[in-house]
């Protein structure tokens, strides 16, 4: 009795490796998990704040979350407002949970 398998094409390859690359650091699965629970935008200086990071270094983590598309960032002048992009998160996730 064969099953059937299904593959992934290698866009969909690639992009689930950035998303597992940028969540392969725990500072950014902090980020992830803090934005989760926000239900709306949350400032940088905030999210710095919760995760107990320099506003450099989360500069670092958002240029993979963002690239990864697992968040969303806005600027309004000298600030900078985030969300969480739970739908590619969620597609990332779901698509190697599929059958």
């Amino acid at each position: 009795m064969s099953k059937r398998m299904n593959t992934l094409d290698a866009s969909s390859v690639e992009e689930c490796a950035l998303v597992f690359k940028a969540l392969g650091d725990p500072t950014r699965v902090r980020i992830i998990e803090l934005l989760r629970t926000q239900s709306s935008e949350i400032t940088g200086t905030e999210i710095a704040g919760h995760v107990g990071v320099s506003l450099a270094l989360l500069c670092h983590h958002s240029s993979v979350l963002v690239e990864a598309g697992l968040v969303n960032k806005r600027k309004d002048g000298q600030t900078s407002y985030w969300t969480l992009n739970r739908d590619a998160l969620a597609a990332a996730l779901g698509s190697l949970a599929e059958e």
